[in-house]
């Protein structure tokens, strides 16, 4: 696994062992930016939910976000290790806290790209948006990317809007989702 573009071209991240985690491949990454590509990252505050090794966060501000908080209750310690290897530690806040307790703890703050690759198919994806739209963390032109199991539905609501939908692999879908702008 490595940075695809950027400031950290090339570095190859560390990976924890074990199956807890179940990194986003770099085919998915690459092509998950090259959509993004006509966002605008440049100065962008990120936050990435269930980081694993930050590789959503870190290829972020490689690409010039100012600021990526990354929460993940088992993996900070690797995390803190993969920004120092991309050159990016200063602009980066790591939280080892539970998913909730940390997205409370986020209250306040919006974030223009938010990036969450929960555990597949265990009732984390619906929750995870819920809570997102609860503490108001998406900026009003913010983008949520979350990364789900084909066999995760994501919930109807008025409050956000499904604007893209790209499948990877057999089982892999990443959603692009932003809070609901009224009228097309």
């Amino acid at each position: 696994m490595r940075i695809i573009s950027g400031s950290a071209k090339g570095r190859v991240l560390k990976s924890p062992k074990g199956m807890l985690t179940r990194p986003t491949l770099d085919r998915t990454r690459e092509s998950l930016f090259n959509i993004l590509a006509n966002g605008e990252l440049e100065g962008a505050n990120i936050l990435d939910i269930f980081a694993g090794t930050g590789a959503l966060g870190l290829e972020a501000l490689s690409r010039g976000a100012a600021h990526g908080v990354f929460i993940d209750h088992y993996t900070q310690q690797l995390i803190k290790q993969n920004a120092a290897l991309c050159g990016v530690s200063s602009q980066c806040e790591v939280l080892r806290m539970d998913v909730t307790k940390a997205l409370t703890h986020l209250q306040g703050r919006q974030f223009d790209y938010i990036f969450a690759d929960p555990p597949y198919n265990k009732n984390l994806v619906n929750n995870t948006i819920a809570l997102i739209c609860q503490y108001d963390l998406l900026a009003p032109h913010g983008l949520l990317l979350m990364e789900r199991s084909k066999d995760e539905d994501i919930a109807a609501s008025l409050l956000y809007e499904v604007i893209r939908e790209k499948s990877y692999g057999k089982d892999t879908r990443i959603t692009f989702i932003r809070r609901y702008q009224g009228g097309k």
